[in-house]
């Protein structure tokens, strides 16, 4: 007998339940499921039936493996975290310090042996040739004064 009269799971039931016996067929075992799905006072008599069952004892334990699994996954996850962090703080510092950074950003050698355009027009003559003279001298210089941060 699987149910007493009020409705509620017998205590042989719950026993054999508890205990793994075969003694019930596929729809008893569903009904007895379905009760104990909603039936919380059947619930709570067959915890109790579960304690008096003794426990399996595992042919091995598993407590080192777990703890090193744990120990080695929170050290990824704390390394991960200052690795975030570290990378986050030198993208900032580069972004904050990218614009002030450029003067130190080495101009360009021209070889000596090149003439500049304001050496070339030297062999230039006449009021045309001073002007154009000045002129081009002024525009090298004033290219000469850009710095790469003007740009940014």
């Amino acid at each position: 007998m699987v149910f007493r009269e009020d409705g509620h799971l017998s205590s042989q039931a719950l026993t054999a339940l508890a205990k793994n016996e075969d003694i019930f067929d596929e729809l008893e075992r569903l009904e007895i499921a379905e009760h104990l799905a909603f039936c919380d006072y059947c619930l709570h008599r067959y915890t109790l039936a579960l304690e008096e069952v003794p426990l399996l004892v595992p042919e091995r334990s598993c407590q080192k493996t777990v703890w090193v699994r744990i120990r080695s996954r929170a050290l990824r996850l704390v390394t991960s975290r200052y690795a975030t962090a570290a990378a986050a703080v030198t993208l900032a510092l580069t972004v904050l310090w990218g614009g002030s950074g450029a003067e130190f950003i080495p101009r360009p050698i021209l070889p000596d042996d090149r003439p500049s355009i304001s050496q070339q027009l030297t062999g230039l003559t006449g009021e045309i040739g001073d002007s154009l003279h000045q002129t081009l001298s002024g525009l090298s210089d004033f290219f000469d004064g850009l710095h790469p941060r003007h740009f940014l």
